[in-house]
């Protein structure tokens, strides 16, 4: 093999390689996951506020409450109306994590739908949908006093 046919085969491999690593990246990309909207919230007067900007890009957020032993979903709707669930588990108490289209009870399986309904047991009760009203472009979401640490 000449210097040029050598040249001509490496440039034809190497170029190969950098397309396929172009497809298969863009590929890849089409699998991600949207990334979890999580905010961190301390209460005033037993409610949290969020911004309504907050839902411009996403639909859902994740809301973690200091001294308060659950997490609160919070939900905009496709009608524009807005949900905010207590993420505890109605069959034991357990903290539930989000997982997929709804939410998982990592101490015995129970499963709920992303607007609280029981999709598996043992839970048998929908979780607990928290108060909202919004007022001055923001979403006030009242937590249950019972749940405080």
């Amino acid at each position: 093999m000449d210097r040029k046919d050598f040249l001509k085969k490496a440039c034809g491999s190497c170029a190969a390689i950098a397309l396929g690593t172009f497809f298969t990246s863009s590929l890849l990309e089409s699998c991600k996951t949207p990334a979890l909207s999580m905010s961190k919230a301390t209460p005033a007067n037993g409610s949290i506020s969020l911004p309504l900007a907050d839902f411009a890009n996403s639909d859902f957020k994740l809301v973690r409450v200091s001294n308060y032993n659950y997490d609160v979903a919070v939900i905009k709707q496709s009608s524009g109306n807005y949900i905010a669930l207590l993420l505890m588990c109605t069959h034991a108490g357990q903290a539930l994590t989000k997982a997929g289209n709804g939410y998982l009870c990592p101490l015995h399986g129970s499963r709920f739908s992303t607007t609280g309904e029981v999709v598996k047991g043992p839970a048998t009760d929908p979780l607990e949908h928290l108060e909202i009203k919004i007022e001055n472009q923001n979403l006030l979401v009242k937590l249950d006093p019972d749940y405080y640490s």
